[in-house]
């Protein structure tokens, strides 16, 4: 834990919010909040079968418990977890690979033996026990966590904890509301892993939810979660962090919080219709050129904001499903997904949050495609569109996610490698001069500085840890570039000089 979090935040509690962080001091951006360990770290709900050491692929059972799944390179798990699976004399062999899915809430059980204190901690976390109560994913998990593991005498007593299916519905609870993801995880090796696990950290699921955060969460390789401030948070404000996506609807952002998280929220992001300007769930209007509708809750209605026409819930229903249908069929080809862009954009609005995920697809079909070719070969057009669409979801992202943001560091990434790209291209076939080229190089070098200073807070095991080291080694060879650049256009300026001169001195040689 980090030794000054009492000194930066404290804990309290109301019958509102339950227990909340709130600054006790103006925190600088960037500014590093709480540094905490898991206290539970397993796979995904519905996870494949991975290794019970470091959630790697599975390549054999454990030699000890001879239960467990393990990889290669793992020569056991957790001595407590493997000393419960070979005492369980009972236990089918095959029984985990039949029923991963009762693993993390297990190793949640397992705390009640090998730490008192933190199997206290964690049962006071928030469950939702009661308004989860026979829900879709209350009935989901009686049949792949309770029933098999109470079918099992082995799983029915911990020492004298007695395991109940009720018990059992508070664990899951508690994991499905307040785990996060690890991303960057590392095998006996030090070796990144692709596969995506999830931790329980008790002080940092405190945080209240905001569709607009003001903190930044990063997760080393050793699962050690990382709290920063991703803008400047006053004393005795409270500090926020979005449950859900940031380029999601309000219809998108609400169903996920009210089915995940069991609340409404009433952020100003979600008690504005518009968005904050954004529209990202506004539809055009039927009835004027430049109108869009928005949905007003305590109507209930779909009112365009230019004439006041209104749109048949019938008809709001017909565009979203044939939007979903269309992007969701739509095979991964940057032709197909132009058409339903260019379709969608006419019905919902182009940066309709549905559009969006379109042109998020679209943007890495072109980077995919960019990266296929020599870099002197790859199509201009391309190169265009992928600008484009980085320029209009840095737009929007700057609006939604202010201050430090993974998502617009990525973005200012990509934008300044097209900008690159773009530019040496133009100036090659004459297109630009070189004095333009400068400019739009360094344009490039502010956004890709700007994208390293957002994703430096990522760790070197995630992908954005990655990023941000290829991108420094970018912006070395980006600065020698202008530097050539620059020489280029001294070169050029002393070379049109020297031509002027002798232009006059034609010129008096004539007379």
């Amino acid at each position: 834990m980090a030794n000054n979090f009492e000194d930066i935040c404290e804990i309290r509690k109301s019958d509102q919010l339950g227990r909340f962080l709130v600054a006790n001091r103006d925190i600088k951006p960037g500014e590093l909040i709480l540094a905490e360990d898991p206290i539970v770290v397993g796979p995904y709900w519905d996870a494949d079968i991975s290794c019970l050491g470091c959630l790697g692929p599975a390549s054999r059972t454990c030699r000890v418990c001879l239960k467990g799944p393990l990889c290669r390179d793992c020569s056991r798990h957790d001595p407590v977890e493997c000393s419960f699976y070979e005492q369980a004399s009972k236990l089918n062999k095959n029984f985990l690979f039949d029923h991963f899915n009762i693993i993390t809430p297990l190793r949640c059980l397992l705390l009640y033996r090998s730490d008192r204190d933190k199997y206290n901690e964690m049962m006071a976390m928030e469950s939702h026990f009661e308004s989860r109560r026979d829900t879709e994913i209350w009935h989901i998990h009686n049949q792949y966590v309770v029933e098999p593991m109470l079918n099992e005498k082995d799983f029915q007593q911990i020492d004298d904890l007695t395991v109940t299916g009720e018990l059992l519905q508070r664990i899951c609870g508690i994991l499905d509301v307040n785990t996060f993801e690890i991303r960057g995880n590392m095998d006996s090796q030090g070796v990144q892993m692709n596969n995506l696990a999830r931790g329980l950290y008790p002080k940092t699921s405190l945080m209240t939810h905001n569709c607009q955060t003001n903190t930044l969460i990063a997760v080393d390789g050793m699962s050690k979660l990382r709290l920063y401030s991703s803008i400047g948070i006053k004393a005795g404000e409270l500090l926020y962090y979005n449950y859900t996506r940031v380029l999601f609807s309000t219809f998108e952002r609400q169903t996920h919080l009210r089915k995940g998280k069991y609340f409404i929220c009433n952020c100003a992001r979600c008690s504005d219709p518009t968005e904050l300007g954004t529209h990202l769930s506004s539809l055009k209007c039927t009835a004027c050129d430049d109108g869009l509708c928005v949905f007003h809750t305590e109507t209930p209605k779909w009112e365009c904001l230019t004439c006041g026409h209104q749109l048949p819930r019938e008809y709001v229903n017909q565009i979203m499903c044939e939007a979903r249908d269309d992007i969701s069929s739509c095979a991964l080809d940057s032709r197909n997904l132009e058409k339903v862009i260019g379709k969608h954009s006419k019905t919902l609005n182009p940066h309709h949050s549905l559009v969006l995920e379109a042109k998020q697809s679209l943007a890495g079909e072109l980077r995919n495609m960019c990266m296929s070719y020599d870099i002197h070969n790859v199509p201009r057009q391309a190169l265009k569109r992928k600008l484009e669409l980085c320029e209009e979801m840095l737009q929007i992202l700057r609006v939604l996610d202010p201050g430090v943001s993974r998502l617009t560091g990525i973005a200012l990434y990509e934008y300044h490698a097209a900008l690159v790209d773009l530019s040496r291209r133009n100036h090659d076939i004459g297109e630009i001069k070189t004095p333009e080229l400068l400019e739009r190089l360094k344009l490039s070098e502010a956004a890709l500085k700007e994208a390293i200073g957002m994703l430096v807070f990522e760790h070197r095991t995630t992908p954005e840890g990655q990023l941000t080291k290829k991108a420094m080694c970018e912006l070395k060879e980006l600065r020698e570039y202008i530097q050539k650049v620059q020489a280029m256009e001294e070169d050029e300026r002393t070379d049109r000089q020297v031509r002027g001169k002798c232009n006059i001195n034609v010129g008096k040689c004539k007379k």
